[in-house]
């Protein structure tokens, strides 16, 4: 049986769902709308550095971050929308560092259900010049998560955009004993060359590995982790990219899941969506232990 509570941590509001079988997720609306933990048992899907958790002065570092209306970076920070202005938005976009609206959970036997949104105001329109209303919903159940995704253009003219998210998986020890992406070449972010994938690479090689697979040929990506877990990032045609993203340092592997690259804001390579009409898509993470497989 599922339940949940509220709690509060250091001045930020946390919605708790938890089962009688040892799941427990988090969700903080207000650093947001984020999905910050999921664990099965005491062992857990997300890396989560709790020290920019809780300062509001930086990105968070874990957990699982949305990108919009922007995945990636602009060129020199900067795009001009079909107004003819030029705005400024960092890399990444806006919504990661805005408070989401959050409903109660729906807890029930085998599943639970939490819906958090974002609307625009004032402020998010100096950066991003639309009205828009993201609608997401999280279905959580033993092993899985599902992020059902509503992107609904409130303006009168078409809205641009390509979200994401930045899932920072747990990766203990080696990074990833295997990795499957359904992609034959890469964008090697760090290099600026395009390489012909061949497996696994040797994330202990170079201090940061970014790389970016376009020409996806399947709807899901995996990696076997260390511990003997299999973690496998499913995803509707509405993405078309991977991103692989891992720092030497770290123990997390991030393999992101976005409807646009690098500079699509830029290059008229984003979605278009009509005015008064909704986009939709669907992302999830299932987290298993192989020997179940």
């Amino acid at each position: 049986m599922f339940s949940s509570r509220k709690l509060v941590e250091k001045g930020l509001e946390i919605y708790e769902i938890f089962s009688d079988n040892g799941i427990t997720a988090k969700f903080i609306p207000g650093r947001g709308g984020m999905l910050t933990e999921y664990s099965l048992g005491d062992v857990p899907l997300f890396y989560l550095d709790s020290s920019t958790l809780y300062d509001s002065a930086k990105n968070v570092r874990g957990g699982n971050p949305v990108l919009f209306p922007i995945c990636g970076p602009l060129e020199n920070g900067r795009y001009v929308p079909e107004n003819g202005r030029e705005y400024e938005m960092k890399q990444h976009g806006l919504a990661r560092n805005l408070p989401w609206q959050a409903e109660d959970p729906e807890c029930l036997r085998d599943s639970a259900r939490i819906k958090l949104s974002l609307e625009s105001n004032e402020e998010t329109r100096k950066m991003y010049p639309f009205d828009f209303r993201l609608e997401f919903a999280y279905f959580i159940t033993e092993g899985t998560i599902t992020i059902e995704q509503k992107y609904i253009n409130g303006s009168d003219t078409d809205m641009p955009f390509y979200a994401g998210f930045h899932p920072y998986f747990y990766a203990p020890g080696v990074r990833a004993v295997k990795l499957h992406i359904p992609a034959e070449r890469y964008d090697d972010i760090k290099t600026g060359e395009t390489k012909v994938f061949r497996g696994t690479p040797d994330f202990s090689a170079v201090p940061e590995t970014n790389l970016v697979f376009g020409g996806l040929q399947a709807n899901e990506a995996w990696f076997d982790r260390s511990d003997g877990f299999r973690v496998t990032v499913r995803y509707d045609d509405a993405y078309r990219y991977i991103v692989l993203w891992v720092l030497r340092e770290r123990e997390f592997l991030c393999l992101e899941p976005w409807m646009g690259s690098n500079y699509d804001m830029n290059r008229g390579r984003a979605v278009r969506v009509k005015p008064g009409c909704e986009y939709r898509g669907v992302v999830s993470y299932s987290f298993i232990e192989k020997r179940n497989l």
